[in-house]
């Protein structure tokens, strides 16, 4: 069996929610039979850029079999808990990876890359909001959204998350510069060279489009990147 034969779609369709945004199913990559699902929760401003969003899972991540649920929400505010605990019934598996507004899978991925939980150190505190997919359990997240939804609606889930289902004494792994490593490539610039993106592309597991970047030039380079 091919490899393109070994990748089913997933169920196309498109549903509209009242303050929920829309949540679209597009392609989901299929790497073996018999391995335990994972839904890749995407949530985007621009249905445009969480398209090239998942193809960058469609493309990029491997060895597991996973559903890609892209949500997108024009206003959205950071990672919007009402927008994900809406979306959560949706999800039917228990293991869930989170890709919120900007992120994209630059090179391919294992799971295990995304289940690396990884920390930026300021002072004495820990960020976990790294601009990088993570992975969460649906069990857990859903029982912190519905402790926090109605006194912090617009918390920092992600480091709620991390904060709160760690065990004490755990210890993540604490980036550096990102030119020292090869996880992330952060794209800030209003026009970004894509010559550097191409040179730096070369080594970085993902990387964070920031909202002013997303050029012309940076869209073409991205759906050169991720096609078929």
């Amino acid at each position: 069996m091919t490899e393109d034969e070994k990748k089913t779609q997933a169920t196309a369709g498109q549903s509209e929610h009242a303050d929920q945004g829309t949540v679209e199913s597009v392609d989901a990559p299929r790497d073996g039979e018999g391995r335990e699902g994972v839904t890749v929760v995407i949530i985007a401003r621009d249905k445009d850029q969480g398209m090239l969003m998942s193809r960058s899972v469609y493309k990029n991540l491997t060895g597991v079999d996973a559903d890609i649920h892209l949500v997108t929400e024009e206003h959205l505010r950071d990672t919007d808990l009402h927008t994900l605990l809406d979306h959560l019934p949706h999800v039917h598996t228990e293991r869930i990876i989170l890709m919120t507004d900007g992120m994209v899978m630059l090179n391919p991925v294992l799971l295990g890359d995304i289940a690396c939980v990884k920390a930026v150190k300021k002072g004495d505190y820990l960020d976990y909001n790294t601009l990088m997919p993570v992975l969460m359990h649906k069990s857990a997240l859903q029982q912190l959204l519905d402790s926090i939804k109605d006194e912090k609606p617009h918390a920092d889930i992600v480091n709620e998350y991390f904060h709160g289902c760690m065990p004490d004494g755990f210890q993540p792994v604490v980036l550096r510069s990102w030119r020292e490593e090869c996880w992330l490539m952060p794209v800030v610039s209003k026009n970004p060279n894509t010559d550097a993106l191409r040179q730096w592309g070369k080594r970085q597991k993902f990387a964070h489009i920031g909202p002013e970047s997303w050029s012309d030039d940076l869209v073409k380079y991205l759906e050169e990147r991720f096609s078929k």
